[in-house]
């Protein structure tokens, strides 16, 4: 049984290869020689009309249909299509430095008077983590603008944080507010005088 199969898959080796030689006997030698012959030359205004036919992708009726029931998706907005982010927010997203850079947002519900006496007024404040000379303090800015800082002590109470980079506010009594800021490095919390309305 061996040497049928032997023999039969020598035949049809054999049988390719002499196919092959006869088949390379009839072409062209002339075209071989001279492919560039009769080849008309091409203006510039043809081949960028070809390339830009090539660069557009053909879409089929399935393509079609997929795009027909996509149209209310956010990805397929035109006016989403020709946003351009600038370099720290492109597609391979934040680096590593903004991330750890990044100041986390925080609502005062109410004014507090700052670890220097200032008072800050409620509202939105981007919190922002300072280590100078081993003091530690946190900045509440609002734009440009530092309306205070407070100064903060390491803590190892992470109030179980869903994000690397926070800030919270909690009001464990009527008269303090508790602030604590964590990062890759640091998780601080500190305290501050909640000013009470005059009445």
């Amino acid at each position: 049984m061996k040497k049928i199969l032997t023999t039969l898959f020598a035949l049809m080796l054999f049988s390719q290869i002499a196919y092959a030689d006869d088949s390379m006997l009839d072409m062209d030698m002339d075209f071989i020689d001279n492919p560039f012959k009769n080849q008309k030359p091409v203006s510039e205004e043809q081949f960028d009309k070809t390339v830009q036919q090539l660069s557009t992708p053909r879409k089929g009726l399935i393509q079609k249909f997929k795009e027909f029931l996509g149209r209310n998706e956010p990805e397929n907005d035109p006016a989403l299509k020709n946003y351009k982010s600038d370099d720290l927010n492109n597609e391979m997203g934040l680096k590593m430095d903004d991330v750890y850079n990044k100041r986390p947002n925080i609502i005062l519900a109410g004014p507090i008077m700052d670890s220097f006496g200032r008072i800050i007024p409620d509202g939105h404040y981007q919190v922002e983590f300072q280590n100078k000379d081993n003091v530690k303090s946190l900045n509440f800015i609002q734009g440009a603008t530092t309306y205070g800082t407070i100064r903060v002590h390491d803590t190892t109470d992470s109030w179980e944080g869903n994000s690397i980079i926070y800030a919270r506010v909690v009001y464990p009594s009527e008269e303090v507010a508790k602030i604590i800021f964590s990062n890759l490095d640091e998780c601080v919390e500190g305290y501050a005088k909640i000013v009470q309305p005059e009445s």
